[in-house]
């Protein structure tokens, strides 16, 4: 059976970035306030102040795990497990983190570096 969704509320902004500062989701955001994604999203596009928390929860959620990644790296996380953290990266965070296509498809390794150089 289907939660029964409420009318937004001012304060789900503020629930929306605590919950997300702790490097939690958009799906732990939803359970804390008690709606579908469908209503979040909802929410979202008429309400511009809960964009602008989302926005910002998602950025401190990316922070924390981009932390949790700088101590494994070095060396203060013990067991520290580099591929299964950047595949979370990939995939929560894939704007900052996926491999550009086009890149990928042309086998282009170069730098920006080697890039600017092959200009001159």
């Amino acid at each position: 059976m289907a939660r029964p969704v409420s009318a937004f509320k001012p304060e789900y902004c503020e629930i929306a970035e605590r919950v997300l500062a702790s490097g939690e989701s958009l799906a732990a955001v939803c359970c804390e306030i008690g709606c579908g994604r469908t209503t979040l999203y909802d929410w979202r596009d008429r309400h511009p102040e809960f964009a602008a928390s989302l926005e910002y929860g998602v950025q401190m959620s990316q922070r924390v795990w981009e932390e949790k990644g700088r101590a494994g790296i070095d060396g203060e996380t013990e067991r520290f497990a580099g591929t299964p953290w950047m595949f979370v990266m990939k995939a929560r965070f894939h704007q900052d983190y996926v491999e550009k296509k086009e890149d990928k498809e042309t086998n282009n390794t170069n730098t920006l570096i080697e890039k600017l150089i092959d200009r001159l």
